[in-house]
């Protein structure tokens, strides 16, 4: 009997993300050129911990959107968890920064207190990072901002990466940041079919 129970224990014990949630994306209905956006595809991968990806770009700007659902395997994703996946994504766009020869500034954190009350954004974005970037092409140097925020609706992290040539502005970063916010909100609303 004990040895019944204990491999009972076990075998719950090893397929602890057996029961992890699938995170899938649904792609909406909609016609993106509306927004001035044109869908750029749609990626499942092989390894469901990975979970899906959902792409957006817009010659507007030079903009592309990117938005991640995925879980790691996890039952439940916690804070610490979802703050080690910000500083990862953080540490990708250095990475993408040094082969598209871009120099990055360094980070600084994103307000995300307007999306707080938005339509319930609260589990969508709860922390975030941007990032300004110069980069040189044969017609002059271009200013970029890359920002990146996660979210968790406790079984999933949602995570978005964004990336805006920088406005010409009085203020532009505040300006492309309200930009940003602005896209944010419109993606988050066609998503969640509000």
């Amino acid at each position: 009997m004990k040895k019944i129970l204990g491999i009972l224990v076990l075998s719950l014990l090893l397929s602890g993300n057996a029961y992890a949630k699938k995170c899938s994306i649904k792609i909406p209905n909609y016609e993106w050129s509306k927004q001035l956006w044109i869908f750029d595809g749609k990626d499942v991968y092989p390894d469901t911990r990975l979970g899906e990806s959902f792409h957006l770009k817009s010659p507007h700007r030079n903009k592309t959107l990117s938005y991640y659902s995925y879980n790691l395997g996890l039952n439940s994703i916690d804070q610490k968890t979802l703050d080690s996946q910000l500083l990862q994504a953080v540490k990708d766009i250095y990475t993408l920064a040094k082969v598209k020869k871009r120099t990055l500034k360094d980070p600084y954190k994103l307000k995300v207190d307007n999306f707080q009350n938005f339509l319930d954004m609260k589990k969508f974005i709860s922390k975030g990072a941007y990032i300004e970037s110069l980069y040189e092409t044969s017609s002059g140097s271009k200013q970029y901002i890359d920002i990146v925020t996660v979210g968790t609706d406790n079984y999933c992290i949602h995570k978005i990466r964004y990336t805006i040539q920088l406005a010409m502005d009085s203020n532009p970063i505040n300006y492309t940041l309200s930009l940003f916010e602005e896209d944010l909100k419109m993606f988050y609303k066609i998503i969640k079919n509000k």
